[in-house]
């Protein structure tokens, strides 16, 4: 077999093992890439009355905080501006929870449970199809797959010539469906492949250790992670 019968065997197989865990991935990161903008237009209560008082110290928000859930100690607090409430968080291996409060006079807002949030929903299909620990395992590898199937995408992609190359960057219109379907495939799978590549590797550098120590040792400059 050629060079490019094999990688066109890769593409196919690997395209079809892959696909469906891609695509709730994508979906889902899509979705939660716009959380923010979503949750300022739809949750009142991450907004309060603008003032030019100063905040309570964060000590007394986290005393204030940590009444409406007993027996958990906060680990961290955002200050979003001076119209947003206070944001406190609590998270541990069970619970994943946010108390909103004014930043103000510490006027109790909201108590979020992030697990069965609409975006928490979101973003745990994201990491894991909603499947825990045996999901995860399913996303990692289904990343990896993606990223084999992505480079050997391009090396089908390369023009032999110079002529085939007038072909590869435009789609041909007024073909039939086959053809088009095709154009469509190649020609946008081709452009739109320089995004995924990097969305496919930075995903594996944020799931896969080893792979995180190699980015930051080539980004440090030999340095090993603390």
């Amino acid at each position: 077999m050629t060079v490019k019968k094999i990688f066109g065997k890769l593409h196919l197989w690997l395209g079809l093992a892959s696909g469906v865990v891609v695509f709730i991935v994508c979906i889902t990161g899509a979705i939660w890439a716009f959380s923010p903008e979503i949750e300022d237009a739809v949750q009142s209560y991450r907004h309060v009355q603008a003032s030019e008082q100063s905040f309570l110290p964060v000590s007394r928000l986290k005393e204030i905080a940590e009444k409406y859930v007993p027996g958990k100690k906060a680990n961290s607090i955002d200050f979003l501006g001076k119209d947003k409430s206070a944001s406190i968080y609590f998270y541990g291996e069970d619970y994943y929870n946010t108390v909103f409060l004014n930043p103000y006079d510490g006027a109790f807002l909201k108590l979020k449970d992030n697990k069965t949030d609409f975006f928490g929903i979101v973003i745990s299909g994201h990491y894991s199809l909603w499947l825990g620990e045996a999901g995860g395992a399913i996303v990692k590898w289904a990343t990896v797959i993606f990223l084999i199937m992505l480079i050997s995408g391009i090396v089908l992609w390369w023009p032999k010539n110079k002529a085939a190359r007038k072909q590869r960057f435009k789609m041909k219109l007024g073909t039939s469906h086959k053809r088009l379907n095709y154009d469509l495939h190649n020609v946008l799978g081709f452009y739109a492949a320089w995004v995924l590549v990097f969305a496919a590797i930075t995903g594996i550098i944020w799931t896969f250790d080893w792979a995180a120590d190699a980015e930051y040792w080539l980004a440090s400059g030999g340095k090993e992670m603390p």
